[in-house]
């Protein structure tokens, strides 16, 4: 592995419950990679966007390469975030596993971001994604982390409160506060 690159990736909810926060959630996303990329360009960026489709952003692309355009994803109806996990953990996972060990990162992260509840995932379960992530984390070391407004996401995934930020429909700022916590948290486990 190479010690000094990191993979981070985003599983970003693009359904209609998202629409009115989409400017802020997508501007403060840009300020995190930013500030990533200042805290070392050795990083690689997966994004991917659920809504209606599943749409693969950036598929491990330099940090250094990573540009935001207005619509960088469309906005959509529903919210198939399980199945969305799962197809990009495995994308990641399949890719990782057919590049050469000394070239692959030595830490992943992984950040779901999701308003509400899966309400549309046909192929996968809450217990298949949380054993998934409970693999990923133990054999393979990954980080995750979940920004919800919606605590019994992080109860179902299993993933630790510490790694949970909770979000709120009703606030302006919530997705500025949010990244900006989920920043200095990335950050940590980057500089560890």
């Amino acid at each position: 592995m190479k010690d000094n690159l990191h993979e981070l990736i985003f599983v970003l909810d693009q359904s209609a419950s998202i629409k009115e926060h989409y400017d802020s959630a997508v501007e403060n996303l840009r300020k995190l990679i930013t500030s990533q990329k200042k805290l070392s360009e050795s990083a690689n960026v997966t994004i991917t966007a659920f809504g209606n489709d599943y749409i693969p952003v950036f598929d491990g692309k330099p940090i250094s390469k990573v540009k935001f355009v207005k619509k960088l994803f469309p906005d959509s109806g529903v919210c198939p975030m399980i199945d969305s996990v799962m197809r990009t953990i495995d994308s990641v996972g399949e890719r990782l596993s057919q590049t050469p060990e000394e070239e692959r990162p030595s830490k992943v992260i992984v950040t779901i971001v999701t308003f509400g509840r899966d309400n549309a995932s046909k192929k996968h379960t809450y217990d298949e994604l949380a054993k998934k992530i409970q693999e990923q984390s133990g054999i393979y070391k990954w980080s995750f982390f979940l920004v919800t407004d919606f605590s019994i996401n992080m109860e179902k995934l299993g993933i630790k409160e510490d790694n949970t930020i909770i979000i709120h429909r009703d606030d302006a700022d919530t997705f500025k506060t949010a990244y900006a916590e989920l920043d200095k948290k990335i950050a940590q486990i980057r500089n560890s």
